[in-house]
């Protein structure tokens, strides 16, 4: 039997029986999902999930991290009659507690959650109940007989259960059976209602048309294809490589471009030993986001249990290119010092539920190494139906924050926005970035409130860099990115410089987590004019690459840059010129430790800004 979080299929283990079963439910009663009840439990729900996915069937899982207090008080009000049937915690009472039902018990269950911290819908298996009656039963049912076994009468914690000997069921009053579920909005609703009622600004009648911002001439969007572009591997295990594409592919389309990607991919990983499932995080950039799904139908068969995080965005990628992947691996170089130990989780959510939304392609949510986590890009989904909200753009960024900020929490409980190492927010017209900002910057406030974390009001958190891009999945309007680090915010170092240049300035900074671990840098180049020579093109370059090295040197030595993320104005010739000569200066001078150059010609960026380099650091 595998006791294991994660599940694969495993002959002989329960959980194979669980897939004949609904197997044959499924061919008989023609079923198309199947509801969990787990709530905190990733054990169970791994399980199901796998099981459904096998079978083709929608995994429910509207009791995912809800919170149980609020869901214990909307079981009974909905006239729920559970009864508990078995007790096992400091507190409960075989004698006094067994047979009592949820409502009876609620103040009792209050008061040990508060003083004891039990989970106050058993979710930790303090007590287990049994239904006689809810509003989807025909008829009720009856106990006309129990007995009480006592399976371990432990002084402080007995366990027992009750054994029901006689029962039997009642007719219902008709107008009850046919009647719906109590009232009580969707709690996806709610939390879209509470939004909304605090939208401050926003033009209801906006729309989300793609504005192109520049009148810059556009030919400079035509490129060169570039070999893949890799990284020194870390003494942590990181190592980047970007830059694959499948322009080389003798079929057309995406489909036939997607499988030469993945065999670029693989060369470049055996070249370097690694393998697939080392893959942790991949950023996908695709020239038509009308090809999603067809692409996706290629990259979910090369990702099995617990694929990597994703991002994926549109690109004004060059002629020809309908992809480019990053992607970011990771294996530990060295075993754990004596009493540590190494950790790797996924957050793999396939569920509907009411929490945040499942994966719409073959990505986790997240997935941990150690102190650092890497998230996937939310959008604003409504967990509980998958369809993108219909909101403006202010209630768009709100959702999608959230989102993050719930994926956060269900990788460890402590993690806020405010553990954000690096930031990106991709939106689709330049009109949102004020909003974006402004959602962003109160929601940082709101983290560090509710987890009442050290807090010194000069210290400045790590900066969104926002982008504006041509589509992003669902067509929506803001997608954000987040990699985290389990830290404390308020000790964490920041530097920041500015360059005055002969076309502007640039303006870098950077943080470093206060474990030490990972850190995070950026260059942004903001032009007045691009009325520049080929000589003050090639110093504006070098300087933009002086300016990455003495921000780079005001950080730990002892990180190295894994990945320069370049976004460019597409539109921009001087943009253009200048990111195609950075990865040699890179190589120049941070020689065997320069970064792995991505290169992402975007629509537009903030202010004046015609680049805006982001890279990640780690030790």
């Amino acid at each position: 039997m595998d006791t294991s979080r994660d599940y694969s299929k495993t002959e002989g283990d329960e959980v194979e029986d669980l897939h004949q079963l609904l197997h044959l439910v499924k061919e008989k009663e023609g079923v198309e999902g199947v509801s969990v009840g787990a709530i905190l439990s990733d054990y169970q729900r791994v399980r199901v999930e796998n099981v459904c996915m096998r079978l083709g069937l929608q995994p429910l899982a509207y009791l995912w991290r809800r919170d149980q207090e609020l869901l214990l008080h909307e079981m009974i009000s909905s006239n729920l009659h559970a009864i508990l049937i078995k007790v096992a915690a400091f507190g409960l009472d075989p004698e006094k507690h067994l047979g009592k039902s949820l409502a009876d018990m609620k103040p009792h269950l209050k008061q040990l959650s508060t003083k004891y911290g039990v989970h106050i819908c058993g979710e930790g298996g303090e007590y287990e109940t049994f239904t006689l009656d809810c509003p989807l039963f025909k008829k009720k049912i009856v106990i006309d007989a129990a007995e009480t076994v006592i399976h371990s009468a432990d002084a402080f914690a007995p366990v027992g259960y009750l054994r029901f000997t006689k029962m039997h069921t009642e007719d219902k009053h008709g107008d009850v059976v046919t009647r719906a579920l109590p009232h009580g909005s969707c709690p996806c609703q709610s939390a879209i209602d509470k939004m909304t009622a605090e939208l401050e600004y926003a033009d209801q009648a906006e729309d989300n048309q793609h504005e192109f911002t520049s009148n810059c001439d556009l030919s400079c969007q035509r490129g060169h294809e570039r070999p893949p572009s890799c990284s020194k591997r870390s003494s942590s295990g990181f190592q980047w490589i970007s830059g694959i594409s499948g322009v080389k592919s003798q079929e057309h389309g995406i489909e036939g471009q997607t499988l030469e990607a993945f065999t670029q991919l693989q060369s470049e990983l055996d070249r370097r030993s690694w393998k697939l499932e080392n893959i942790i995080l991949v950023h996908l950039y695709v020239k038509n986001m009308e090809d999603f799904a067809l692409l996706n139908a290629v990259y979910k068969k090369h990702f099995y249990t617990n694929p990597p995080a994703r991002v994926c965005v549109q690109a004004d990628l060059s002629t020809g290119q309908l992809l480019q992947m990053d992607c970011l691996l990771h294996d530990w170089t060295e075993p754990p010092e004596e009493g540590c130990f190494h950790q790797k989780e996924a957050l793999h959510v396939q569920s509907l539920s009411h929490w945040a939304p499942a994966n719409i392609g073959p990505y986790s949510q997240a997935l941990r190494i150690d102190e650092v986590v890497f998230c996937a890009g939310q959008i604003a989904l409504v967990p509980c139906t998958m369809n993108l909200v219909k909101a403006d753009v202010f209630t768009q960024t709100q959702m999608s924050f959230s989102h993050m900020k719930k994926v956060l929490e269900a990788v460890t409980d402590s993690l806020t926005l405010a553990h954000a190492v690096q930031a990106h927010c991709y939106t689709t017209r330049y009109q949102n970035i004020p909003k974006i900002r402004d959602v962003w910057n109160k929601m940082l406030k709101t983290s560090v409130e509710e987890k009442d974390l050290l807090w010194d009001s000069e210290i400045k958190l790590v900066p969104l860099l926002i982008v504006v891009v041509p589509a992003l999945p669902r067509n929506a309007a803001v997608e954000l990115h987040v990699t985290a680090a389990k830290d404390e915010p308020s000790k964490r170092t920041f530097h920041r410089i500015t360059t005055e240049v002969s076309c502007g300035s640039i303006e870098c900074q950077a943080v470093m987590s206060a474990n030490r671990s990972c850190g995070s840098l950026s260059v942004a180049l903001d032009v007045q004019g691009e009325n520049l020579k080929i000589m003050d093109v090639r110093c504006v370059t070098e300087e933009v690459g002086t300016s990455f090295t003495k921000a780079l040197k005001m950080v730990d030595a002892a990180l190295v840059p894994q990945c320069a993320r370049v976004f460019y104005k597409s539109s921009c010739s001087l943009g253009h010129q200048i990111v195609q000569g950075l990865e040699d200066i890179f190589r120049c001078s941070l020689a065997g430790s320069s970064p792995s150059v991505a290169l992402v010609p975007v629509l537009d960026l903030p202010d004046s800004q015609v680049l805006h380099l982001s890279c990640w650091l780690s030790l």
